[in-house]
């Protein structure tokens, strides 16, 4: 999980987006049991209100389900859903405001490829 928080956006939606980021990289796969709001709350030292809000919002989502006495868990589809949902506005929120930057920078297409190569390697080897 995710070790720090930041200022970038609301800490609700970082915690959201941190237990998205675990199921889409396989970290919490279906059905798995999330952390308890407690050991979020001691990772992040945020609010537990905080916490749970995050967590109610990927409930709300149909990301996460609660099993009554036992705690959330991940819904089986969970990792395709979020593959849709994030994916449908990659290129559009992510793709074209990088490329449109490093034409502005000065970096070529061999060079864009080259330091997402990196990056990528980088990443998958953490």
């Amino acid at each position: 999980m995710r070790a720090a928080l930041d200022g970038s956006s609301p800490i609700f939606q970082q915690v959201k987006e941190a237990i998205e980021e675990e199921i889409l990289r396989g970290k919490l796969a279906p059905e798995d049991q999330i952390p308890s709001n407690r050991k979020l709350v001691a990772l992040w030292e945020v609010n537990p209100l905080t916490v749970m809000k995050g967590v109610q919002l990927l409930a709300d989502e149909g990301i996460l389900y609660k099993k009554r006495g036992e705690g959330m868990f991940v819904a089986p589809d969970a990792p395709e859903r979020l593959r849709r949902r994030i994916g449908g506005g990659f290129v559009k929120d992510y793709v074209e405001p990088l490329v449109g930057l490093a034409d502005a920078l000065g970096i070529g297409l061999d060079g864009l490829c080259k330091q997402i190569s990196a990056v990528w390697e980088e990443l998958r080897n953490d």
